[in-house]
């Protein structure tokens, strides 16, 4: 993450997992198909609570304020 600031919100609060595309997991498609159901552009970015429910995400690119927005509008 080349942004310092989404750097560093990722790394204090969020856990990465990365998921092949062409054969993701089956909790993995049904969020996708639960929430970003109109995505059609990669990547797909799923945040999710530690037990796996869907709190935000997106298709696509989107700019560093907006994805900074996003993650920081879910914190505590």
């Amino acid at each position: 993450m080349p942004q310092p600031e989404i750097a560093e919100i990722l790394k204090e609060h969020f856990v990465g997992l990365a998921s092949d595309c062409d054969a993701p997991e089956p909790e993995v498609v049904d969020l996708i198909s639960t929430h970003l159901a109109d995505g059609m552009m990669l990547p797909f970015v799923l945040i999710t609570d530690a037990d796996g429910a869907f709190l935000t995400g997106w298709h696509g690119s989107v700019s560093p304020e907006t994805m900074k927005d996003t993650l920081s509008g879910i914190l505590p």
